[in-house]
């Protein structure tokens, strides 16, 4: 039986990701939240508060796994805090969305690397706003656009190190989805990106890759 992890998953793309997984009675699913609180209550869910602009949140996290092992990490949690049509720096923002969408990400993920089981999966979702072939480029959006960007690095760093344990990381871009963040005028359903995490999952794909509905793109 697989267990897997997925942070910021009590609504949006983490939401529908745990809702599409939890139907396999073969995977125990962990999920988090700021508050701790879901929407879902199945045998093999559960669920803890995770703050990863915290420090001792992530501590005491990777502290209730302990030694638990793990097949695939989904950080999917982020923040966009930002107006949309916001260029100029904002240091504050900027500390902010990067505690989370980058430190508390790495954090995380560093500390529950001796969890991962031979072939497990370090999905993080990042975004076309983190890539420099992004077709229609703009100022705004700054600080996120930099987060994420930061994030595919590591994602390609990690896959580095991570060889000779055979443990994949991967990125993904979403699209344009219809969450709190993208709103409701947006292209992708939240289930559609579910959709394209678990075809990533139950494939085997080449280690350090930007992935976007099934294909690999362009940093």
């Amino acid at each position: 039986m697989k267990t897997g992890i997925i942070t910021g998953s009590s609504r949006g793309i983490g939401l529908a990701t745990l809702e599409l997984l939890v139907a396999n009675a073969d995977v125990n699913l962990i999920g988090t939240s700021t508050s701790g609180k879901s929407s879902i209550s199945q045998p093999n869910v559960n669920f803890y508060a995770l703050d990863l602009s915290n420090s001792e949140s992530i501590q005491g996290f990777a502290a209730t796994i302990g030694n638990q092992k793990i097949d695939f990490l989904i950080n999917n949690a982020g923040i966009l805090i930002e107006k949309w049509d916001e260029a100029v720096i904002n240091l504050d923002q900027l500390k902010q969305t990067f505690g989370v969408n980058l430190f508390g990400t790495i954090e995380l993920t560093e500390r529950l690397l001796p969890n991962f089981n031979k072939d497990a999966h370090i999905v993080n979702i990042t975004s076309e706003w983190g890539s420099f072939s992004e077709k229609n480029f703009d100022e705004y959006q700054p600080h996120y656009k930099m987060s994420k960007s930061a994030l595919n690095m590591y994602t390609k760093l990690l896959s580095k190190r991570l060889e000779k344990q055979q443990i994949i990381v991967s990125s993904l871009d979403p699209g344009w989805t219809q969450t709190d963040m993208g709103g409701p005028d947006a292209t992708q359903t939240p289930i559609d990106v579910a959709q394209d995490i678990k075809k990533l999952l139950n494939t085997k794909p080449k280690s350090g890759q930007f992935w976007h509905q099934g294909n690999i793109r362009e940093w």
